[in-house]
């Protein structure tokens, strides 16, 4: 009696077990479809097991979203190899269009924008690790800035005001202290100091004048800080956080430097028509990876 019993505990624990894999199969089987031609379409969930990244464990979740047509569709979120969310950006047609978020791996939003033809438009901001904000931008619909723009010390204290007109400083420029005295305020014309206008004032140290990037192996030719309009109402720092932009308004860079050389940041790379093609990713001056473009979409 008691093998009888046996037998059958053994076929009802495999009959519930066949169901449960019966029902998970169900579950996951709309996720992750190619059709007939090869294409990915419908919802994705991409794990460590199908990238080479190291980083990731076979079971962890890499990205999700929906594809059509083998393009990315809608909203994708990235996460982190520790599960933290790392971005949520919308696509259309396999491009990313409309709003999105990247955070740093402690959690804390990094950057916020408007993406529209593989250029920012309408309000940027981008925050510091610790959560307080680095940068308030505006940018127009043709990609340069346009408005007030405002940076920030590490300590949240404003560093420099200054409006821009279609990527040229105009106006008083106002460049503050980290205590948050006012340090210098000079007036430009059209992306020119006016004559005259620098007013230097109390207690401020001897500015580090733009330097030339030294040569950066991986990319394998020299890298210019340019003296174009649109980096001259901000001080560059060898060592530092700064954001630097082409003779158009366009960010070339962005992020901590050290000796003059990019270290955690990113830098947009540009076609010969001026059309954003990559954003490149470096952390402790090494290149990781690529930022709201994908490999897609190069």
């Amino acid at each position: 009696m008691r093998s009888f019993k046996n037998s059958i505990t053994k076929i009802l624990l495999l009959v519930a077990f066949s169901v449960t894999s019966l029902a998970g199969i169900a579950a996951t089987g709309d996720i992750n479809q190619v059709d007939a031609k090869g294409q990915r379409q419908g919802y994705w969930v991409i794990k460590g097991d199908m990238l080479t990244d190291k980083n990731f464990k076979p079971q962890d979740k890499v990205e999700e979203g929906s594809y059509k047509d083998n393009r990315k569709e809608g909203l994708w979120k990235k996460y982190w190899p520790g599960g933290k969310l790392r971005n949520e950006i919308n696509y259309k047609a396999g491009k990313p269009e409309g709003e999105y978020k990247l955070y740093y791996e402690n959690g804390q939003l990094e950057e916020l924008g408007i993406w529209s033809n593989g250029k920012n438009t309408g309000n940027f901001a981008r925050y510091y690790n610790n959560g307080n904000p680095q940068q308030q931008f505006v940018f127009a619909a043709n990609g340069k800035r346009n408005g007030k723009q405002k940076y920030y010390h590490e300590n949240g204290k404003l560093a420099m005001e200054v409006d821009i007109v279609n990527g040229a400083e105009s106006g008083v420029s106002k460049r503050y202290n980290t205590d948050g005295t006012l340090a210098e305020e000079k007036t430009f014309e059209n992306g020119v100091v006016k004559p005259g206008s620098i007013k230097k004032h109390k207690n401020v140290k001897k500015e580090t004048p733009v330097k030339t990037d030294p040569y950066d192996k991986k990319i394998g030719k020299e890298s210019v800080v340019t003296e174009d309009k649109t980096n001259k109402a901000q001080v560059f720092k060898p060592n530092g956080n700064n954001t630097l932009y082409d003779k158009n308004g366009n960010v070339t860079q962005s992020g901590d430097f050290k000796d003059g050389r990019l270290q955690n940041g990113k830098w947009y790379r540009y076609n010969k028509d001026g059309l954003l093609i990559k954003i490149e990713i470096y952390k402790a001056g090494k290149y990781i990876g690529t930022g709201v473009l994908s490999d897609e979409e190069k």
